[in-house]
């Protein structure tokens, strides 16, 4: 018997394993797939989202910015404040 530690390649994942792999709760996957900012394979009642969506979402991802850009709505209302 083999003994790796390297991870088996997954063909699809389900919504918890997905976020799990972002860090995040399962129901943010559920969010996204509402949302239709992902898609699924939904075959034999059970929704799975393929690995080629995981690859996805995370060569998507930013860096952290620690400073925040101000929204528009912030910058009206700090401006506004002036009369």
């Amino acid at each position: 018997m083999s003994t790796s530690n390297h991870a088996t390649k997954r063909a699809a994942y389900s919504p918890a394993e997905f976020a799990a792999s972002c860090g995040r709760h399962p129901s943010w996957a559920y969010r996204l797939l509402y949302g239709g900012k992902i898609r699924a394979l939904t075959d034999l009642g059970r929704i799975l989202i393929p690995a080629s969506e995981l690859e996805r979402v995370l060569s998507s991802a930013a860096p952290y910015n620690p400073k925040p850009q101000k929204t528009k709505a912030q910058q009206s209302r700090i401006g506004g404040d002036d009369v």
